[in-house]
């Protein structure tokens, strides 16, 4: 069985304006990306929702991701993979000294991460309370920031788009893997926003006059998408308008089990 890490990825872009974002390629060879295309294409593969216009999910930690990997080598190893500490500590380090380089940028204090593998459920049973209650405990009285991997495979067709917004405020930085090429004129691309003016309060969904379309990332298979989830990292999913392509994909995060409390900092 093939083993994933971290020696095998190449860094393609990068940028900091309007936050940290890097591009990376190389996570998977061109035959494991179809084979993980097919599996997401077949009849029998179960989705946890469908939402957003028209994006089906299989979502960790419930019982169909579950089935999905223990039935598929290659969606085993991504997870695998990214439920790592080492793999958040590679990111973070380059996207947070991306983030130094900028003139006002967001940081937050408490960095003593304790990683919390294979942490997430969905069935939010009294085991899980219980668990997530006493994780939020030690935070507390550790001084801890503890985290753990949050992902989901996704197909998105016609009609699928997100407005433009930030992720919820206890998310340190999320990661975009682009499954399959994605004809940049059929929608589904990456937007990037950008505030025209700093804001006296950073909302999750600001109003339209507040910014604008600084970029946009086409979606090109293999590739990998990760950025800081500060509070001006704007962020939307132009509408999907093939009705014959879909967009295959995962998109997730690490995520504080309790709210990030990010700062401005400027630099003098």
């Amino acid at each position: 069985m093939f083993k994933l890490n971290l020696d095998t990825i190449n860094k393609v872009q990068e940028f900091n304006d309007p936050y940290p974002m890097i591009i990376y390629s190389n996570l998977l060879s061109q035959d494991q990306l179809n084979h993980l295309q097919n599996s997401l294409s077949v009849k029998e593969t179960i989705f946890d929702k469908t939402y957003m216009g028209n994006r089906k999910t299989i979502l960790k930690g419930t019982e169909n991701f579950t089935n999905f990997i223990d039935k598929n080598d290659i969606a085993n190893e991504i997870n695998n993979f990214f439920d790592q500490k080492v793999v958040f500590n590679y990111f973070y380090k380059d996207l947070n000294k991306l983030n130094k380089n900028n003139n006002s940028y967001f940081d937050f204090k408490n960095k003593k991460f304790k990683y919390l593998k294979n942490f997430i459920s969905r069935k939010k049973d009294i085991f899980f309370k219980i668990k997530n209650k006493s994780s939020k405990l030690l935070s507390f009285l550790f001084r801890e920031c503890r985290i753990y991997c949050d992902f989901d495979f996704s197909v998105a067709g016609t009609g699928y788009e997100r407005e433009a917004h930030h992720d919820k405020e206890d998310r340190i930085l999320n990661f975009l893997f682009y499954i399959n090429d994605f004809d940049q004129t059929n929608g589904g691309n990456l937007q990037i926003f950008k505030y025209k003016n700093s804001p006296e309060l950073y909302l999750r969904q600001p109003s339209i006059d507040e910014f604008y379309e600084l970029n946009k990332i086409e979606p090109k298979k293999g590739c990998l998408v990760t950025f800081l989830s500060t509070p001006d990292s704007l962020h939307g999913v132009d509408r999907i308008n093939s009705t014959s392509e879909k967009r295959y994909f995962l998109y997730g995060s690490y995520t504080s089990i309790k709210k990030i409390n990010w700062k401005l900092y400027k630099k003098n």
